[in-house]
């Protein structure tokens, strides 16, 4: 029998016996003399000293393929008397040879002195060619194979896989498989085929979400669009203005503390409860909402309750549409540059009834500039009544949306009564968004590993860590721990999603809708892993982390509970076993914060100076989470949204996303190294684009632009033009009435219907070809009128522009026509009518 072993000791046991043997068998190859006697002597070293034994060409005997012959045999070489050197006449195959150590020629037992099991040794002559196997065999035990069983792959669920077990127990183990059901052995089974069908169950399941249109979870239907770009919109919290009455000025404790810090909590009314009142988080639940400041409020000031507007001694007044500056009544020094102020009707302008107000007459502006001392540094008074006064002036985008009716007079049934205020201002403002806070949540340890993958199946089973294979032939494998997901759920929802609030933020920006992608989860989240407690920060997803980013994403489920997922020390680090996590979120979100005004009562904080809290406007600007079926509806078409600018068309269309852009016309000029793109905006409603709109526009465009491509965001040049338009009117029609009608046509405003005059600034475009015949036709619709004809039709001032003739005006890529109409700035551009006839 042959036995194959990793440690082979038996020459061990020869060299102390009276017995020799075969040691092992050197090829000289590379080392001849003589290229020609490359292989062909073979030096046998034996175990011990052969004494006066001496071997002969009858006592060697080597078999292989091809057949060798043995030339001489000498005993010994360089004093080694152990060594036998054979010597043959040509050199063998590629194939095994075995030298076989025997008694003679015809008697192929070994000699009496040579131990059995070492009298014969497999050699290749070969052994010195270059080879890309190693030269160590395998020296594992074979495993016998095992009885063939039929397996069922379309076994799904327990009596299927339960029936596969036993009927394979009854071949591989027959006395263990009995089938009887108190038996230990189908208790086995039993508990292995529900095992079976639990995994088969999670399978099929994995299988459902791989797919967009049959996934159910919202997580999978995340991750999925993900490989398409395209961002879940995880919705948006309410926000709204939130106005503090004062009984007395509350000042900071020191100059870097706020009497309202940011987080302050605000809710509705409860019953039975002032004001204000410690924070306390099980009676905020109780309430209908929950909103909290954006910013600190370093100060509070009684002064600022109720402002009225100065008059100047005028009487029924108002801050027309558009206003961005007032003027109020008293010496108000703690305004100041970056405040909110808001501006509210507070009686009934006609009857003077405080249930008449509207309102909706209320908006809130960002004070940019405050006036309340002269140029002496005294305070700014009336230079008439003596009266003191304070000067502001808020954001252009908070331009008012509406006339505010300051003083009025009620009408002959309520008396002729005069009435002031009607509006006033209203200080002490502060922006406020929907969501409740909820502090230090424990979300439990990462655990340890428990589970291993087989010996040799593990991720890093295939890395060569230094280990050769003479060390590991016969050493078990190391098992490579698997490490558990650790991914808490969060006890409370929805979790908020809000942008970032910014400082010195117009009050109209700050109400608005933002853009799904810019919104972030409220969440901080800390880890405590016994030796120090480290904060991870919330990202959209972990794609673009390291392997040392302590970060973590916040994903949603259609239920909105919201699960935390770490990294895997490839994109971002994996929290170490038996870390402890806290969580400091915020729950609100979506439609549910939009409250009327007014509806806020409460301050969760201890200030008693404090004696009236309440929204000054709504809460706006939430939005719901997006839902499967619009994930499902949305996500495949997202190929087909513009993203990159390549030609004209594309920067045109890219360039219109920008909320102020109308259209962009475009020229690429080659500068010397590259290519530049010119891009020219037309604004909407308006003359003449600022250099914040600028760099806006150009930083709109880096994100879509091509490499080695600039792009350069030019100012366009308006073009005034002189418009002459001589019209016969009707005998019987009334001149005055048709000079109305056509000056509201040709008007440079929005008309009141809401369409636009065909004078309004975005009715021209740059480089746009100017025709007469839509302004003719539209002159010649008005009723009353017989016919129509320009007599005037060019650039402003230059007769050699004139369009008369082919009845059109060209323009160049930078110019935009331009008719104000305005008689104080006629060099803005003039629209003239001469009328004839009528009556």
């Amino acid at each position: 029998m042959i036995y194959f072993c990793c440690d082979q000791r038996r020459r061990e046991a020869v060299r102390n016996s009276a017995f020799n043997g075969i040691d092992f068998v050197e090829v000289l190859d590379l080392e001849a003399v003589n290229p020609a006697d490359r292989q062909r002597f073979l030096h046998l070293h034996l175990v011990n000293d052969p004494g006066a034994v001496v071997y002969t060409e009858d006592n060697i005997r080597i078999e292989g393929d091809a057949a060798v012959e043995i030339v001489a045999v000498t005993m010994g070489l360089g004093g080694q008397q152990n060594v036998v050197v054979i010597e043959l006449a040509q050199p063998g195959d590629f194939g095994p040879y075995m030298l076989n150590i025997v008694t003679s020629t015809l008697n192929p037992a070994p000699p009496p002195e040579i131990d059995p099991v070492l009298a014969s040794i497999t050699f290749s002559f070969k052994v010195e060619c270059p080879t890309a196997f190693d030269c160590l065999s395998d020296c594992e035990c074979e495993t016998p194979p095992e009885p063939e069983t039929e397996i069922d792959y379309t076994a799904r669920d327990y009596l299927s896989f339960r029936r596969m077990m036993l009927d394979r127990m009854a071949i591989a183990a027959p006395a263990f498989a009995t089938g009887h059901p108190a038996d230990l052995s189908t208790a086995i089974v039993d508990i292995l085929a529900y095992t079976a069908d639990q995994l088969a169950y999670q399978q099929d399941a994995a299988q459902t979400e791989a797919y967009l249109n049959r996934a159910r979870s919202r997580i999978s239907l995340k991750r999925l669009t993900r490989l398409l770009d395209y961002s879940v919109d995880e919705g948006c919290n309410a926000r709204c203005f939130c106005h503090f009455a004062v009984s007395a000025d509350v000042l900071p404790i020191a100059p870097s503390t706020a009497v309202i810090p940011q987080g302050a909590a605000v809710c509705t009314r409860l019953s039975e409860q002032p004001i204000t009142f410690a924070r306390n988080n099980a009676l905020l639940a109780q309430s209908a909402a929950v909103y909290e400041t954006c910013h600190d409020v370093p100060a509070l000031f009684a002064a600022h309750n109720e402002m009225e507007f100065h008059t100047w001694s005028n009487a029924r007044c108002h801050l027309a549409k558009g206003s961005t500056r007032a003027t109020l009544a008293g010496h108000l020094p703690n305004l100041s540059q970056g405040l909110y102020v808001a501006m509210e009707e507070i009686t009934g302008a006609k009857t003077g009834n405080q249930a008449d107000r509207f309102l909706d007459r209320r908006q809130v502006v960002l004070l940019i500039e405050v006036r309340a001392f002269d140029v002496a540094n005294a305070p700014l008074t009336d230079p008439i009544t003596g009266d003191l006064i304070t000067e502001i002036v808020w954001h252009d985008r908070d331009a008012l949306r509406f006339p505010v009716c300051i003083s009025s007079e009620t009408s002959m049934e309520e008396g002729r009564r005069y009435i002031e205020p009607v509006s006033v201002v209203r200080g002490n403002v502060v922006l406020v968004d929907h969501g409740q806070t909820q502090d230090d949540e424990n979300l439990g340890q990462a655990p340890s590993p428990w589970l291993s993958w087989a010996a040799g199946k593990g991720f890093e089973s295939g890395q060569n860590h230094g280990v050769t294979c003479a060390d590991s032939q016969c050493d078990q494998e190391q098992a490579e721990m698997i490490m558990p997901a650790f991914r808490p759920k969060l006890a409370q929802s929805p979790l908020t999603f809000a942008p970032n609030y910014a400082s010195g933020v117009p009050a109209s920006d700050a109400l608005r809708t933002p853009e799904p992608n810019a919104t972030y989860p409220c969440i901080e989240l800390d880890g405590d892993d016994g030796v120090e407690v480290l904060p991870y920060q919330p990202v959209a997803d972990l794609l673009a982390s390291d392997a040392s980013a302590r970060v973590f994403t916040a994903e949603i489920e259609r239920d909105n509970s919201a699960s935390l997922r770490f990294g895997d020390n490839q994109f971002g680090r994996r929290p170490l076993s038996g870390t402890a996590f806290s969580a400091r979120y915020r729950v609100g979100l979506g439609t549910s914060g939009h409250i009327g005004p007014d509806k806020l009562h409460h301050l969760a904080i201890n200030l008693p100076e404090v004696i009236e809290v309440r929204n000054i406007t709504a809460g706006a600007g939430g939005r719901n989470r997006e839902t499967n079926a619009a994930i499902r509806k949305r996500a495949p078409f997202l190929f087909k949204t513009q993203e990159r600018a390549v030609t004209r068309e594309d920067y045109q269309t890219l360039g219109r996303r920008v909320e102020w852009v109308q259209d962009v016309s475009c020229a690429y000029v080659h500068t010397g190294s590259w290519i530049t793109t010119f891009a020219l905006p037309d604004p909407k409603g308006r003359i003449g684009v600022t250099e914040d709109q600028r760099t806006q526009l150009r930083g709109h465009y880096e994100k879509f632009r091509l490499a080695a491509h600039d792009v350069a965001v030019s100012t366009p040049v308006y073009v005034p033009l002189e418009i002459t338009l001589h019209v016969c009117v009707a005998p019987n029609a009334s001149k005055s009435h048709v000079r109305q009608r056509l000056l509201t046509i040709f008007s440079p405003q929005r008309q009141a219907n809401g369409a636009l005059g065909l004078l309004h600034p975005d009715q021209f475009r740059a480089g746009q070809i100017l025709h007469l015949s839509p302004m003719l036709a539209a002159a010649q619709n008005v009723e009353g009128v017989i016919a129509a004809k320009a007599t005037r039709f060019r650039r402003f001032g230059d007769p050699r522009t004139s369009g008369l003739t082919g009845r059109k005006l060209l323009f160049g890529r930078t110019e935009i026509a331009r008719v104000d109409n305005d008689a104080s700035h006629p060099g803005n551009g003039v629209f003239l009518l001469d009328l004839e006839g009528g009556r």
